[in-house]
């Protein structure tokens, strides 16, 4: 379920996947070639290490902004448990939660006393 129709949340997460691969193996790589004093090949590794670390942090920051949307459009038709709204939005009710917490520390969102969230009048 994501917002954007050219990006599905399975392909971000198989993105994320690879570039979780990539950052591991080339700094393992970087830190073999250093141990060898090969200077050139970890540096090398060393910036693909990085450049697929900060693409891992960019597709993990589009899931997030992803879920956002998807939990305000979800609020937007009223007042919903965590688990309810994951179940209608077709969630994991961790990453519901986890939207619902961001949201909450932004002020978009109001939780009652009976855990219930809604969106805030602005």
């Amino acid at each position: 379920m994501t917002t954007n129709p050219n990006i599905s949340r399975r392909g971000l997460r198989r993105v994320a996947v690879v570039f979780i691969t990539l950052t591991a193996v080339s700094g393992a790589v970087a830190v073999a070639a250093g141990l060898r004093h090969d200077n050139a090949w970890a540096a090398v590794e060393l910036t693909a290490c990085g450049v697929s670390a900060l693409a891992l942090y960019r597709a993990s920051r589009w899931l997030d902004a992803d879920t956002d949307r998807a939990v305000l459009a979800g609020l937007a038709s009223g007042t919903a448990a965590p688990d309810k709204l994951a179940a209608d939005l077709g969630l994991r009710v961790a990453v519901v939660r986890l939207s619902l917490t961001r949201l909450l520390n932004s002020g978009l969102v109001e939780k009652d006393e009976r855990g219930f969230v809604h969106l805030l009048d602005r």
